[in-house]
């Protein structure tokens, strides 16, 4: 997905979450914001919004002189998930059908992004979830997929949000013998790594893979051949949130059997999803198979 003029003041929200996260005064936010738009003209447009996004952010992160400004705050998310497992971990059980229960809870988890909203409401998001439902779904042919598969990979996306993805693969566990779940390698604003996976316990149901950088989404360029590998080998795949939605819509190496899981949070990938704002994604990967 290439980028458009409306991207531009969502990059710099996402510094400016970074610096609250980070509890910079406004003296500082101000002269370091000045120091990070220096880099705008370089940016390529031709390059995916979370591609994008992600080099502004890093020379935030670099003048900043701070690793992980969301620490606390990913930590926190954990713990606020984890609180609310048991129910629905419950509420999966009873359901007339399990998985789907667990596919609708995933994607209300994906509500959970410090970057472009600073404020949500995660019990709110799952009863919307629950109650509305997918503006677009492609559970039957997901299915389809799903009924010949041993090696799936789920692509993760936040902290908070992996607790519900751990209840995703507890439930993927009754289909394939081999599940894989990937973390970015260091920090960028609210995304999972390997800590998170740790915390929430998401490494003693899955085997859980680093993708290679930090970028947001997930950059095939940048990607380690261990998650290059196993992206090739999965017979499923489900890439998780608007990050990866942006950078892998399309991808022939990610291919149909590639099912994003999203909530669309900026009007743009909801009407290239063709859903409305804040819609429910769960779709298949279209690609241009003439090219194949």
């Amino acid at each position: 997905m290439e980028c458009v003029a409306e991207c531009t003041p969502c990059y710099l929200k996402q510094v400016i979450s970074a610096f609250m996260a980070a509890d910079l005064d406004q003296e500082k936010q101000r002269r370091l914001i000045k120091e990070v738009t220096k880099i705008l003209p370089s940016i390529d447009d031709s390059k995916s919004p979370a591609e994008n996004s992600s080099i502004v952010l890093l020379e935030a992160y670099r003048l900043m002189g701070i690793e992980d400004p969301f620490k606390r705050a990913k930590e926190q998310s954990n713990i606020m998930a984890m609180r609310l497992y048991p129910e629905l971990k419950e509420r999966i059980a009873e359901a007339d059908d399990p998985l789907f229960m667990a596919i609708r809870i995933a994607a209300a988890g994906n509500i959970i992004d410090m970057g472009i909203l600073r404020e949500f409401d995660v019990e709110d998001s799952i009863s919307e979830a629950l109650s509305t439902g997918f503006a677009l779904c492609d559970y039957n042919q997901f299915k389809e997929i799903l009924s010949n598969v041993r090696r799936i990979l789920i692509i993760g996306d936040n902290s908070g949000e992996i607790v519900f993805d751990k209840l995703l693969v507890e439930q993927l566990e009754h289909y394939a013998s081999d599940i894989a779940y990937s973390v970015k390698s260091r920090p960028i604003l609210n995304d999972a790594t390997m800590q998170d996976a740790v915390m929430v316990g998401m490494t003693n149901i899955a085997h859980v893979i680093e993708n290679g950088n930090q970028y947001l989404g997930t950059v095939l360029e940048a990607c380690s051949r261990e998650f290059l590998h196993e992206l090739e080998a999965a017979d499923l795949v489900i890439s998780k949130g608007q990050g990866n939605y942006e950078s892998l819509g399309g991808s022939l190496l990610a291919g149909r059997k590639t099912f994003f899981l999203l909530r669309a949070k900026c009007p743009w990938v909801a009407a290239r999803a063709g859903v409305g704002n804040m819609g429910l994604v769960f779709c298949q990967n279209a690609i241009d198979v003439s090219n194949m």
